[in-house]
């Protein structure tokens, strides 16, 4: 190899790392006067010399264009300390379109809050997602600038979110929970660890921690290794406790709005509590409620049971709700049933 060689490999290796974009053959060749043949096989030079390194930093090339970046298996790990014309707040916001994507925009602002939609324009503006509108909503998804910034080595939406799951190893979430991870805007998947099926099996695979209810540690046990959190959510200061933990376990999410909101409640919940009778509770549920209610228990008290239990028993309370249904209206439900049979 010549020293002119050399001295346009050199050149064109310092272009990229200052450009911090991809840039096309068309530039590097005008920048060195190599022809756009030559910068092509130059630039495939570095990217093996890049690849035999196993280091953190990679070139990748796409079509006539070629961009320095962090390794895409870290770019996920990284993606928090990503150049600063991305604030923190986009960075987050981008990390769930990619994982989610294609994501409506009105699913998105379930999970980040209204300060999502500004996020999305320049987001947008900065060419990383794409927003189409659809029905009432838009619908997000990565673009090649995305791939391009991170050094992906497609922009499918499908290989990029993939490619989060794969470096992320995200939070799981079983449905009874799903409410419970939007409410604290959490970065989650879904998945069934009782009875898994296939992309189940594939998901716990892949989750670094899992929320599951309590008492089911053996049977998920056969198929996932990970960090499990069982939470519960009998009553709210379970709740409340539950949710703590996963965001300390986790390192996401916001705690704040629905701690004051479960401490609101369960506030007024026992001054009402407060006037009533004496329970006497059949199963551990009724009994966890009644301590969180303040309720005295005594054997001469009203029978309390939950549904499920099949008990004769002066109050039913329930507990077949759909998953659906929101965490904190769910307890709220069981409470309102349980302090009307007491009055």
């Amino acid at each position: 190899m010549s020293t002119n060689d050399v001295d346009s490999k050199a050149l064109i290796e310092a272009a990229l790392f200052a450009a911090g974009k991809a840039l096309s053959l068309k530039d590097l060749s005008r920048l060195s006067g190599v022809s756009e043949e030559g910068v092509r096989a130059l630039e495939e030079e570095l990217v093996r010399d890049y690849s035999l390194r196993g280091s953190g930093i990679e070139i990748r090339g796409f079509e006539d264009r070629y961009v320095m970046q962090v390794r895409a298996s870290l770019a996920r790990d990284v993606i928090s300390v990503a150049p600063r014309e991305i604030d923190a707040p986009l960075i987050r916001t981008l990390a769930i379109i990619a994982y989610k994507q294609p994501l409506k925009q009105s699913n998105l602002a379930e999970i980040r809050g209204n300060k999502s939609y500004s996020h999305v324009k320049e987001l947008e503006q900065m060419g990383l997602i794409s927003a189409k509108k659809t029905g009432r909503t838009k619908v997000l998804t990565t673009t090649k600038g995305f791939a391009e910034y991170f050094g992906l080595g497609s922009d499918s939406p499908e290989f990029v979110r993939g490619t989060v799951m794969r470096s992320s190893r995200p939070l799981g979430v079983t449905r009874m929970y799903e409410s419970l991870a939007v409410r604290l805007g959490l970065d989650y998947v879904v998945v069934n660890p009782y009875k898994p099926e296939a992309e189940d099996l594939k998901l716990l695979k892949d989750l670094r921690i899992l929320v599951a209810a309590p008492g089911y540690t053996v049977q998920i046990r056969e198929h996932y290794s990970g960090e499990l959190i069982e939470a519960g959510v009998r009553t709210f200061s379970q709740l409340k406790e539950s949710a703590e933990k996963i965001c300390l376990a986790s390192g996401q999410g916001k705690i704040e709005e629905l701690a004051a909101e479960i401490d609101g409640l369960l506030q007024g919940y026992r001054v009402r509590a407060s006037n009533v009778r004496a329970v006497k509770p059949l199963t551990p549920m009724m009994e966890d409620m009644a301590r969180d209610l303040r309720i005295p228990a005594r054997d001469d008290g009203a029978t309390a049971a939950p549904d499920y239990a099949n008990l004769e028993s002066s109050i039913i309370v329930p507990t077949h709700q759909p998953y659906e249904m929101d965490v904190v209206e769910r307890i709220k439900q069981r409470y309102e049933s349980l302090l009307t049979g007491l009055v």
